[in-house]
């Protein structure tokens, strides 16, 4: 499991972004990109775009994302002559990018934008009913309270963080705890021979957010094996979707509060209480449980190398998470379904991006939940 930042970092960092961003409204017609080594979104004021908020405007716009970055990455070499009047001192052409996306922009008229800001950046570029009442320093204080009913404490919380695109908090249950037995399969690689541990296990439960139109807020069971903190999030969980009554503005454009619109929030804020206590129940934790240990029963029979070449093509692992997820599985001299899985979660520590830390955990959990059919494909690969 990838570390990210301190509890009370985390915390401190939500309270900084809570204070310090500023959400707009503004029809598409009445905003343009400016490109001069960096794309600023011009609203009344310029905020450099991030990459977020340039997937979201590619995207608006009808533009494909590698057309997209190629004109964004070429704006010295593809430029268009300026019409009009040439000024002197004033350089007549433009990017390409620049008037291709505008264009665009100015095309769809009216349709309302919210343009989500932090920092000097453009990080979001959404629709005006994107719900900024979901945000994550009150999903944050409310799961905080969540946790204290469940009876956790802080040292519950083992991984935490927030990037660009999402909110983490992953914690486990000391008083759920589970055993898995290895099943010791002889096989002809180095070290397979060598017995398993039993390996203890404890429940718990990751709450993931996104203030920038990157997924729900969601609650979904974890499993954390004590050892090596490996972790595996289970695919099926609870989403609140971030869908609310339309935005309004004042005259600078701001967003402003709605006493209705927070009400509404709330309702669904209060309900991570109830979401944090179906993770943490024992029954699914049992269940889970079983799932993994019937994965020590599988062979792997293939070729090592075809096995992981396999997985990686079915769950989109690029080439350096392929060449960890190998490297685990030999060192972890196991050559089973849960060996294979554990090689997969391992790749997650080393991995620079948490975000995609936390994807090859929900990546790991995925493998309890294949049909058999897929799992022959991956263990019998040669």
């Amino acid at each position: 499991m990838k570390q990210g930042r301190t509890l009370p970092d985390l915390a401190s960092e939500l309270e900084r972004q809570m204070n310090a961003k500023r959400d707009f409204l503004a029809p598409a017609d009445a905003l343009r990109v400016a490109s001069n080594g960096h794309t600023d979104l011009i609203l009344k004021e310029a905020f450099a775009v991030n990459e977020v908020a340039h997937s979201q405007i590619a995207d608006y716009t009808g533009i494909p994302k590698g057309f997209y970055d190629r004109l964004r990455n070429a704006t010295e070499e593809l430029r268009v002559i300026q019409p009009g009047d040439l000024n002197e001192g004033i350089r007549p052409d433009i990017p390409l990018f620049d008037m291709v996306v505008n264009r665009l922009l100015e095309s769809k008229g009216a349709d309302r934008r919210m343009v989500r800001t932090l920092d000097g950046k453009a990080r979001a570029f959404l629709s005006d009913s994107f719900s900024v009442d979901l945000d994550n320093f009150d999903v944050f204080r409310m799961a905080a309270r969540a946790m204290e009913e469940a009876g956790l404490c802080p040292d519950n919380v083992v991984s935490c963080e927030v990037t660009e695109r999402r909110l983490y908090l992953k914690v486990v249950s000391p008083r759920l705890e589970a055993v898995i037995h290895p099943s010791n399969l002889a096989g002809e690689h180095g070290g397979h021979h060598f017995l398993k541990e039993p390996q203890v296990v404890l429940a718990g439960f990751i709450l993931s957010n996104s203030e920038t139109g990157l997924g729900s807020l969601s609650i979904q069971q974890v499993v954390m094996k004590l050892l090596c903190t490996n972790l595996w999030i289970k695919e099926e969980g609870v989403r609140q979707r971030h869908l609310g009554k339309t935005l309004e503005a004042g005259e600078d454009g701001a967003v402003y509060r709605s006493d209705t619109r927070q009400a509404e929030a709330r309702v669904k804020l209060l309900k991570i209480r109830d979401h944090v206590a179906a993770a943490l129940d024992e029954t699914r934790f049992q269940a889970l449980v079983g799932k993994m240990q019937e994965t020590t029963e599988v062979r792997l029979e293939g070729n090592v190398e075809k096995i992981v070449e396999v997985a990686a093509r079915k769950f989109g692992l690029d080439e350096s998470e392929q060449e960890s997820v190998l490297k685990n599985l030999i060192e972890g001299a196991d050559l089973s379904l849960w060996g294979l899985t554990n090689a997969v979660t391992a790749a997650a520590q080393s991995s620079p991006s948490y975000d995609r830390a936390t994807q090859l955990e929900a990546i790991g959990g995925r493998f309890f939940a294949l049909p058999t059919a897929e799992i022959r494909e991956i263990v019998r690969a040669a």
